[in-house]
């Protein structure tokens, strides 16, 4: 979509386009929002971060709310898992995912707009469908496949399992981020614990960071 807005931009003003000008603004509404959340963001304050005019801006995006879903659907929350028939392997491709430079930070963003919702309800729904419901179905998905391959009972909710990992994943490192005991676990543990619960829990589970050899 970016390119085919580019290519147009080029087609009508004749000059070429700066192909960073969409990543510069996009990380600034990243920051605007982890500092002040939907409800103090700041088109003019982004910009002027970005080093981009209205002009530029609005070649790209039609108004700010659209820029607001962008930089949410830019935030990498759980990866497509491919299928590869271990449950630990798969789950240790979501940790690592969770657990990079940035990801906590990308989380809290999310963290603050769930609180402000019911003021921007449209807008949240937007979210929703473009970040929220599609990183949960992925992660839904690895589960889904160790229940069809009969690792765990069939009364097992795969649904209920990813909500519960997604949860245990996010107060361990809630507890972490702030320099607290918590519960005395890390993410390899809850990785470990997750992988173990399912009929193939003897199945080698590498530590986080281990290439898949």
């Amino acid at each position: 979509m970016a390119a085919q807005r580019d290519s147009g931009d080029q087609r009508r003003s004749g000059r070429p386009i700066d192909a960073t000008v969409e990543q510069r603004v996009l990380h600034e509404a990243r920051a605007e929002l982890l500092s002040v959340g939907v409800d103090g963001f700041s088109l003019t304050a982004t910009l002027r971060r970005a080093k981009v005019g209205n002009s530029g801006f609005y070649r790209r995006w039609s108004s700010a709310q659209e820029l607001i879903v962008d930089a949410f659907a830019s935030i990498a929350t759980w990866p497509e898992v491919p299928d590869l028939g271990d449950l630990g392997q798969e789950l240790r491709l979501l940790v690592e995912a969770f657990d990079r430079p940035g990801a906590w930070a990308s989380l809290q963003i999310l963290f603050t707009f769930a609180g402000q919702a019911a003021r921007h309800p449209e807008l949240y729904q937007r979210v929703q469908e473009a970040v929220i419901l599609p990183g949960n179905a992925r992660v839904v998905a690895v589960f889904e496949r160790a229940c069809a391959r009969g690792e765990f009972p069939a009364a097992v909710s795969a649904g209920a399992l990813a909500a519960a990992f997604i949860g245990a994943l996010t107060v361990v490192e809630h507890w972490s981020a702030n320099g607290r005991p918590g519960f005395g676990v890390d993410l390899e543990a809850v990785l470990v614990t997750f992988a173990a619960l399912s009929s193939a829990g003897g199945s080698d589970v590498l530590p986080i960071g281990a290439g898949a050899g």
